[in-house]
């Protein structure tokens, strides 16, 4: 009786940790844009566009206001008229940096976040609000792009194409969804598993091996990641 009303008296006294397990979702009727729906907080990483700089492998940089949209995974930008775009020529990326994050992309598997970096590679996050239980589409079960982005070639005033429209018939329910990527020295993406870290370290496969036995990793788990990525660059240096 007592230990029951310690629970009882922990759960009354710490309301936000029982909300905090619960991940937030957004409902979404047919004809309705999640951009305009799902509030600003909830689909921008910032809360306002912040002073960034883009830089592409071609040695050019461009300075802008950035923030990152969950809603389709993108890195956009605002301009002197304040309108919201996108950089169109994401190939020529080398990366992108707001504040003290740092962004990377693929044209496989769209921007990440780089949440740690090491001397051979860096581990990247990618967020996103998807549509939970869909199946068609595009990566994490998204159809769309953001509605109300125009896509630029570049930071100059060269148009590159016109807004894309939300591709939705049907209501939805939106949520957060995150996976992890190995990203290497020239920016190539990788998912995450005992193959791709050995061929990230190649001359400490064996190490690795005997390391992966004794230290379960769940690659699918940032800290078990952050744990073994520290572990190889230790083997190699």
């Amino acid at each position: 009786m007592q230990a029951r009303s310690l629970i009882l008296a922990f759960f009354t006294i710490c309301p936000a940790l029982v909300q905090a397990q619960v991940p937030k979702v957004f409902k979404v009727k047919a004809g309705e844009y999640p951009d305009k729906v799902i509030p600003y907080a909830d689909r921008y990483q910032f809360p306002q566009f912040m002073p960034g700089n883009a830089e592409f492998v071609n040695g050019r940089s461009s300075q802008a206001r950035f923030n990152y949209n969950y809603v389709g995974g993108h890195v956009l930008f605002v301009d002197f008229k304040r309108d919201t775009l996108e950089i169109i020529d994401q190939a020529l990326l080398k990366q992108i940096t707001i504040g003290d994050k740092s962004y990377r992309f693929d044209k496989r598997f769209g921007y990440c976040e780089v949440v740690g970096t090491f001397g051979r590679a860096s581990l990247g996050r990618r967020e996103v609000l998807a549509r939970i239980g869909t199946e068609k589409g595009g990566p994490y079960g998204i159809s769309y792009t953001a509605s109300a982005v125009t896509t630029y070639r570049s930071y100059s005033s060269d148009r590159g194409a016109s807004t894309s429209k939300l591709n939705a018939n049907a209501e939805g329910v939106f949520t957060y969804r995150s996976a992890l990527y190995l990203v290497d020295n020239n920016n190539r993406f990788y998912i995450p598993t005992p193959a791709s870290i050995k061929k990230l370290y190649p001359a400490h496969r064996k190490q690795i091996d005997q390391y992966l036995k004794t230290n379960p990793v769940d690659f699918v788990k940032e800290p078990d990641l952050l744990r073994l990525l520290g572990h190889c660059d230790g083997l190699a240096n």
